[in-house]
C-alpha cells in the first residue's frame, strides 16, 4: 500500500511538470522524431500508469480477506446494511475503483465527442478518398484551385490533396519536396497521434503534460516532415516549398503544409538541418521510451506483486 502511495505520488509530479523536459529539450533543437516519441509515450503512459495504480487500491495486498472488486463491493454492503461504516482499507479501494472508472468514462466520453464531430466532415472526406481511389499510391489528388494548397487526409487509405496551381508556383524540386512532406505524414501516422494526444487531453484537460501535448505534437510533426523530405529532397526545396505556401488556407480536415510554425521551420532548413541520422534517432528514441515508459513499467511490476500475494 505504501508502494501504490508513493507511485500515485510520482505520478502526479509527471502529470504536473513532465512537459518541462520536453519543453526543454526541444528548446534544444533535439530531433523531432525522437521528441515525438517522447510527448507520446509520456501522455499514454501517464494514463496507463494512473489507471493501474489507483486500481491497486481495490486489490490490498496485507491484512485483505477477500480480492476483486465484487467481494470488495460485497464487503462495503455487509457493513452498511449492519449500520456501520466499511473500514478504511475498503473505503479507500473503493474510491481506486471510483476514480480508475471516472478515467476510463473521461476518455470514452472524449473518443465518442471526436467521432461526432468527425462525422460532420466524413462526406467530403469520403468523396475525396473515392476521387483518389484510382491514383497510384502515395500519388496526390490534383484538385482545380488558383491558391497553392498542398495538404494530408490521415485514415484507410489516406489522401494527399494538391492543387494544380502549386505546378505554377513551385520549382519542380520544391514542388517533390511539398509531395514528400505530406507523405511522410502518412508514412509517421502524424493524424493518428495527433488525435490521440488531442483525446487524451480533452479528457482529462487538469493535467499540464496533457494540455501540453496536443500543440506540441502539432508542431513536432511539422518539423519531423520537414527533416524527412529535406534528406529525400534537400533543405533548400523544402525551404522554397515552405516560403511559397505560407498563407495558405488552413483546411478543416487534415494537415496542410504551411500550417504552423512557419517561420521557425524555415530558420531551421536555412542552417541545413535534415535531422540525426538514422542510428540517433533510434537510439534517442529507445532512450526516450526507456524513460517515458518506466512509470506504467513501475506499475505493472506492483500490479503483478500485489496480485501474487492475494493469489498465493
Amino acid at each position: 500500500m505504501t508502494g501504490a502511495m508513493a507511485l500515485l505520488l510520482g505520478i502526479a509530479v509527471v502529470g504536473l511538470f513532465g512537459h518541462r523536459p520536453l519543453l526543454w529539450l526541444a528548446d534544444r533543437r533535439l530531433d523531432p522524431t525522437i521528441l515525438l516519441t517522447g510527448w507520446l509515450l509520456s501522455t499514454v503512459g501517464l494514463i496507463v500508469s494512473t489507471v493501474a495504480t489507483i486500481s491497486l487500491f481495490a486489490l490490498p495486498a496485507d491484512e485483505h480477506p477477500a480480492s476483486g472488486i465484487f467481494r470488495l463491493a460485497g464487503g462495503c454492503w455487509t457493513a452498511l446494511s449492519s449500520g456501520s461504516l466499511p473500514g478504511w482499507r475498503e473505503g479507500l479501494a473503493s474510491l481506486g475503483v471510483i476514480g480508475a472508472a471516472t478515467i476510463l468514462l473521461r476518455i470514452g466520453w472524449a473518443v465518442t465527442a471526436r467521432r461526432r464531430r468527425s462525422r460532420k466532415t466524413a462526406p467530403h472526406v469520403e468523396q475525396l478518398r473515392l476521387l483518389a481511389a484510382g491514383a497510384p499510391s502515395g500519388d496526390p489528388l490534383w484538385v482545380r484551385d488558383d491558391r497553392p494548397l498542398a495538404m494530408s487526409i490521415g485514415g484507410r487509405p489516406g489522401v494527399i490533396v494538391m492543387s494544380d496551381s502549386l505546378r505554377h508556383h513551385l520549382t519542380p524540386g520544391a514542388l517533390a519536396a511539398t509531395l514528400e512532406h505530406e507523405r511522410a505524414h502518412l508514412r509517421g501516422r502524424h493524424h493518428l497521434l495527433v488525435a490521440i494526444v488531442e483525446t487524451l487531453a480533452a479528457a482529462l484537460p487538469l493535467s499540464p503534460l496533457l494540455r501540453a501535448a496536443p500543440a506540441a505534437l502539432e508542431d513536432l510533426i511539422e518539423l519531423a516532415a520537414d527533416a524527412q523530405a529535406a534528406r529525400r529532397c534537400g533543405p533548400a526545396a523544402v525551404q522554397e516549398a515552405l516560403s511559397r505556401l505560407t498563407g495558405q488556407p488552413t483546411p478543416a480536415v487534415g494537415l496542410a503544409m504551411a500550417s504552423r510554425l512557419t517561420q521557425a521551420r524555415l530558420r531551421r532548413l536555412s542552417t541545413g538541418s535534415v535531422g540525426a541520422t538514422r542510428a540517433m534517432r533510434v537510439a534517442g528514441c529507445t532512450a526516450v521510451g526507456v524513460a517515458a515508459l518506466s512509470l506504467p513499467a513501475a506499475a505493472g511490476w506492483l500490479a503483478l506483486n500485489v496480485v501474487g500475494c492475494v493469489v498465493a
